[in-house]
């Protein structure tokens, strides 16, 4: 009998003492948790903040050629060629859009935030009178612009994560990425607007025309 009392006492010790050492564990594990700036998925909020606006303006950007696409595809303006050109345009800005979405999961952030997140409806060839009577080359011009609004963008977006938050790996993958393509798209359009402006100056009512059979 004494013994049974005496190895039941030494076994509720042992078990005392093994309850001991596994709280002691979970309170030395809780105080070496890495801080949140240590682990994988960080981004500054600045700069996250900021990517998702880039994505709002790469699907905003999309949105602004797809409606001109459709505007020359309706049968009674007709001209093929910018229309295949603008949805073209629609496709690439979407495809920027997506890229980036996929580098903010990559990264552990949320890509797009639906307080922010806002896309222009408004039809852009029903808001401007036509330059030298043509809605094509209205259409260059805006496209033009619509161009140097998301390089700006880009740019702000770098020199946001870059110069405040040191995310190298950002800035290079925008500007491998995204800017030789955007300076690239605006210096053709560039020369699309030049040439179109001189064929209607030649022959305002052909010029459309032409420029649309021969250059788009």
């Amino acid at each position: 009998m004494m013994k049974s009392i005496f190895f039941g006492i030494v076994a509720l010790m042992f078990a005392a003492v093994v309850m001991q050492q596994d709280q002691a564990s979970a309170q030395v594990t809780d105080t070496d948790a890495p801080s949140s700036t240590d682990e994988w998925n960080y981004m500054n909020r600045s700069c996250s903040a900021k990517l998702q606006d880039q994505i709002n303006k790469e699907f905003d950007a999309a949105l602004f050629y797809l409606q001109y696409g459709a505007y020359f595809a309706q049968y009674h303006v007709n001209l093929p060629g910018f229309e295949k050109f603008f949805f073209s345009a629609a496709s690439e800005e979407r495809e920027h859009g997506m890229k980036l979405i996929e580098y903010a999961l990559m990264r552990g952030q949320k890509p797009i935030d639906r307080n922010t997140f806002s896309l222009n409806f408004a039809n852009p060839a029903a808001r401007v009178e036509p330059v030298q009577g043509s809605v094509a080359l209205t259409a260059l011009k805006a496209a033009l612009a619509k161009e140097q609004e998301v390089t700006k963008s880009i740019r702000e977006l770098i020199k946001v994560c870059e110069e405040d938050h040191n995310d190298y790996h950002l800035v290079d993958y925008l500007t491998g990425e995204f800017l030789e393509e955007q300076h690239q798209g605006q210096r053709d359009l560039a020369g699309k607007i030049t040439m179109l402006s001189k064929l209607l100056r030649t022959n305002p009512k052909l010029g459309e025309f032409m420029f649309d059979k021969q250059n788009m």
